[in-house]
């Protein structure tokens, strides 16, 4: 890159030296991208330009200007967009582009800037992750089959099933784990709802485990800390 125009939203920066920071930028033309920049780094949740140069994955960021006001995330919306943040820092491949990743990533900002106070059981919180975490794991080349198993054969609504997330769903003679039936119904409806959201989150998360490995998410720590002393 040269003098490359960047647009996008800071993910994570820390300290560099004495005077500039590491910045993990999410950029609308080409996802991620790593730099140093040598000025107070763009805050979290403000969209933001700056200009990148460089052959190394290890950009020099300069120029940067941020556009209009953040989007102010308050209370359980803000340990939600540092578990988006933290997703996006560990799963996004190095400078690829992400254009549906990136316009749900806007999309779920202006969602959780906008979250009723009153949200019982935090569902439609759950449902606005929910709904990112999909267009994500889609866009990395996890969509998922809810009409076949792993081998091919149609899914038996009467047959329980296990995901892996590497091969698809491999039918379970114990009764654990997803009904054929439940997968059909959100084959034939992928809408996240409030009645298949738990169910959503359950397959997600094998999903993401798999792929995020045995290093756990700060942001979901940092949560059912929270949850335990509100």
């Amino acid at each position: 890159m040269r003098n490359q125009s960047l647009t996008g939203f800071a993910l994570h920066q820390r300290k560099y030296r004495e005077r500039s920071y590491i910045l993990h930028f999410f950029s609308q033309e080409f996802g991620r991208v790593d730099g140093v920049i040598r000025q107070t780094p763009p805050s979290l949740y403000h969209l933001s330009i700056l200009q990148a140069t460089g052959k190394a994955e290890l950009k020099n960021f300069s120029q940067l200007d941020v556009q209009g006001q953040p989007f102010y995330l308050q209370q359980k919306a803000l340990f939600a967009g540092f578990y988006l943040n933290e997703i996006l820092l560990r799963l996004l491949p190095l400078e690829e582009a992400m254009p549906a990743t990136y316009q749900a990533y806007i999309f779920t900002l202006e969602q959780l800037k906008q979250l009723p106070k009153n949200d019982p059981k935090d569902l439609q919180l759950k449902i606005i992750l929910r709904q990112f975490e999909q267009i994500f794991l889609e866009e990395l080349g996890y969509a998922i089959d809810y009409f076949a198993d792993s081998l091919g054969n149609q899914i038996d609504p009467a047959q329980f099933y296990l995901f892996i997330p590497q091969e698809g769903f491999i039918p379970n003679i114990q009764p654990r784990g997803f009904s054929g039936k439940e997968l059909l119904l959100l084959g034939q409806d992928q809408q996240i709802r409030s009645e298949n959201v738990a169910l959503l989150a359950k397959l997600y998360r094998t999903i993401l485990t798999e792929l995020l490995g045995n290093k756990p998410l700060k942001s979901r720590q940092l949560w059912v800390s929270q949850q335990q002393y509100s």
